[in-house]
């Protein structure tokens, strides 16, 4: 018969003062359940199936001895120890209801993805564990499909897990030996490698190994051998809440404007470091028809980005990128290449609050293959809209000063230009509504900016005579004579400027909404439905005194297929100022109905256009091309029925001028057309747009789950104006219980082109961030360098 034996039963037992030894346990008692027990030499002694019970500590075992003095609990058969949601099987243990340190023979536990088992478990200091002859498996099979064995473990848990003497077997076959292994339990793997074959390296392989540094920061050493470019290596290091990130897929695809936001949002501090060096064999190679200017065979590239939080409001930021030539992320960051091209270099310190933001910043063109604009430095103070007093008048103000200097990559035709500038902009406003349903914001505004130097360039059309001579028949030297025709760009330079601007402007809305309650339909998503229209109109009139010819461009417009803003400060090519008289008018629709007890937007559809009494067309092909008085129409819309439903159509026509303007059509359509079906479509289309080629560009992706255990995923690309199924890449997937195997062909014809590729990659479901990838695809190392670099 069971019995009880707790505390109190050891004091009935003689053991007089036994509570006075506890005092440390406080008043929590510690309860032993057993077959039978008694008391021998000072131990509590329990003897089949017992069970002991202290605080968050359960434990089961067969045989059990307590040390009240020292609270050690000796343990033998069948042992299984609970404690913090953790479980610890052993056939001996020791462990200390105080301490909490464990120590086991032929034992098995779980660290969260891990199963793990070895010869022996101890303790270490801060709740770590130290395991010699350690099997680890996130396989909960009995066979497990693949394991690690090591010859000592450290475990850290919800932290890390550091392997020494490592071998990885699958099934029971050893593939890789390693002599150690660090795998973070909350960031990426301790280590990748990927063979592969790229027509501009030829066969290569490239590793990647993750160790801390410190317990914030995280580094990464990278080794990579390539058949065609030779050794490359690299250092890498990440801080803060780029260290955070939950996996690199998350990271690659975080834009840079995303990370920033939510760093100064969360007011988070965040950096990483990146470098790479390489010896380059060919460095002429590339995948294109066009030939390549010399480059120098020693490439590296050295990047720093830093958001660092001083105070609440106050933070510095760095971004510095400094590559060894122009083409170096085309050859070996692809992803980058794709995304930033021509990478900034800049130092700054924001001061940002609801009323105002003040930055100090310095820029400066570290690369001189690339063009930029220099400011040494540049200091800016933003007042953001707020009431002046009681009065229902509004002020906002944008003040800014520096040294800038526009500097051109080598070899360009355009010279380099400089200036002090000192820019001022104040406006004010007056929004109000009339009759209760009218908004109107009427506002005026007054710009000063003075320039040290001003000027312009003007073109120089000089014409070369060449004499060459060339072996012609008998070998005999002939004279030819070449005459060819130079254009460059000369700079005329004016003095000092002062301009003026007056900026005047009038926005007007209003709404009107009608409801239907009875409208419901559960296929497309519908519970009642409200329609909501605003007519808006938007006018803006700008002065200058000195037309932007005269005017060095810093901050300068950038040409675009979209209509550019035409208020203030919205519009901040401070430089590419000019007379303008425009008047937007356009016209919002809100389909709305109910959801998850929110209102959500059912359908929306932007529609608006210009009319130009005078538009500056600041040197872009587009506006100058279009002579009319309109614009073209520009439609927005989307269309979000039911979470699994959505399409998005942005499009713009000639529609009151055909021989002025151009077509554009962006459309994307997402459906899951059932559980184990999702179907991608979108299409790009721009004709007769002076500044862009003709293009009908038609992508299509679908994702069939064929049955639990295999996927098949396929994505085309096809350009209807050159009549080229330009891309096209297929994968099949098996899911192999721990595993999850994808095998992929891609085929790429652009450029004048045509490539292969063939990728095989293993990917943990329990830790997705580990990936043992054997990659032969050009396009996947778009992914690769993303999941390096980002």
């Amino acid at each position: 018969m069971k019995r009880l034996l707790s505390l109190f039963a050891l004091y009935f037992l003689g053991v007089s003062g036994l509570r006075a030894q506890f005092s440390s346990f406080g008043d929590v008692p510690i309860e032993i359940t057993s077959e039978s027990t008694h008391m021998e030499n000072g131990l509590a002694i329990a003897d089949r199936d017992v069970i002991i019970r202290h605080k968050d500590t359960l434990i089961y075992c067969d045989y059990a001895q307590y040390n009240p003095d020292t609270r050690d609990v000796y343990l033998v058969g069948n042992v299984r120890i609970y404690k913090e949601g953790h479980l610890f099987t052993a056939d001996r243990a020791l462990y200390n209801l105080e301490t909490k340190i464990l120590n086991a023979a032929d034992f098995r536990g779980d660290v969260i993805p891990y199963q793990f088992s070895g010869n022996s478990i101890s303790t270490l200091n801060s709740g770590s564990y130290l395991v010699k002859d350690g099997i680890f498996t996130t396989s909960d099979n009995s066979k497990p499909d693949y394991s690690v064995h090591a010859k000592t473990v450290r475990i850290y848990p919800k932290d890390r897990v550091i392997f020494s003497n490592v071998t990885i077997y699958i099934g029971q076959t050893p593939v890789f030996w390693y002599p150690y292994l660090y795998q973070s339990l909350n960031v990426d793997q301790a280590f990748t490698f990927t063979p592969g074959y790229y027509s501009v390296w030829g066969a290569f392989l490239q590793t990647q190994t993750n160790f801390p540094l410190t317990d914030t920061v995280e580094g990464k050493f990278r080794l990579d051998l390539y058949e065609k470019r030779g050794v490359g290596f690299g250092f890498e290091a990440d801080w803060g809440a780029a260290k955070r990130s939950a996996t690199p897929f998350a990271k690659a695809t975080e834009t840079k404007e995303q990370k920033e936001a939510r760093s100064i949002q969360h007011g988070e501090n965040w950096g990483r470091l990146d470098s790479y060096f390489i010896h380059d064999s060919t460095p002429g190679e590339n995948n294109t028809a066009l030939a390549r200017e010399p480059i120098n065979p020693n490439r590296y590239r050295v990047s720093l980005q830093d958001r660092t939080f001083l105070d609440e409001d106050l933070y510095s930021s760095v971004n510095i990128n400094k590559l060894s030539d122009a083409r170096f992320l085309q050859d070996f960051d692809i992803g980058d290449f794709r995304t930033d091209p021509n990478p900034d270099n800049m130092i700054a310190v924001t001061k940002w609050n609801e009323n105002y933001s003040a930055i100090v910043m310095a820029r400066k063109q570290l690369n001189k293959n690339f063009d930029g604009t220099n400011r040494l430095p540049d200091i800016a103070l933003d007042v953001k809209r707020q009431n002046i007093g009681d009065s229902p008048y509004f002020y906002d103000s944008q003040n800014s000063a520096g040294l800038y200097e526009r500097q051109f990559a080598n070899g360009s035709l355009f010279p380099d230009f400089h200036s002090f500038r000192a820019d001022t902009y104040q406006q004010i406003s007056r929004p109000g509504t009339y009759f209760g349903w009218l908004s109107i914001v009427p506002h005026l505004g007054a710009r000063a900016t003075f320039y040290e130097n001003s000027g312009l360039t003007q073109q120089d059309i000089q014409n070369i005579t060449a004499f060459n001579t060339v072996l012609g028949p008998g070998q005999l030297g002939q004279v030819t004579k070449t005459d060819t025709s130079v254009t460059k760009e000369n700079l005329v330079e004016n003095g000092t400027l002062f301009r003026v601007a007056a900026t005047a402007g009038l926005e007007a809305s209003f709404k009107f909404s009608k409801a239907w309650e009875d409208v419901q339909s559960r296929a497309i998503g519908l519970d009642g439905l409200r329609h909501v229209v605003q007519p808006f109109l938007d006018y803006s009139y700008v002065r200058v005194s000195q037309p932007p010819e005269n005017i060095f461009q810093f901050d300068r417009f950038v040409p675009s297929t979209q209509l550019p803003p035409i208020d203030f400060p919205q519009f901040n090519g401070i430089d590419s100022m000019d007379n303008w008289s425009i008047l937007r008018l356009g016209v919002r629709n809100r389909l709305q109905t109910r959801r998850d007890n929110q209102t959500v937007n059912w359908l929306e559809l932007d529609t608006f256009f210009d009319i130009d009494f005078e538009r500056p067309d600041f040197g872009d092909p587009t506006l100058i091309s279009n002579k009319g008085m309109f614009s073209n129409l520009y439609d927005s819309l989307k269309w979000n029925p039911l979470p699994w439903l959505n399409l998005t159509v942005d499009s713009q026509f000639p529609v009151f001028s055909e021989h002025d303007g151009f077509t554009q059509v962006n459309t994307s359509f997402n459906f899951q057309v059932l559980p184990s079906w999702l179907l991608t479509v979108g299409d790009r289309y721009i004709n007769n747009n002076p500044q862009f080629p003709n293009s009908n560009l038609f992508t299509v992706g679908s994702y069939f789950r064929l049955t639990d255990n295999w996927g098949f995923s396929v994505s085309e690309q096809y350009e209807f104006e050159t009549s080229t199924l330009e891309y096209q890449t297929y994968t099949l997937s098996r899911d192999l219980s721990s595993w999850i195997a994808s095998f992929g062909l891609n085929i790429e014809n652009s450029s004048g082109t045509k490539s292969y590729g063939v990728i095989l990659t293993f990917t943990l479901k329990d830790l997705p961030s580990v990936r043992l990838p054997f990659t032969a695809d050009p396009n996947s190392l778009t992914d690769l360098s993303q999941n390096r670099n980002k």
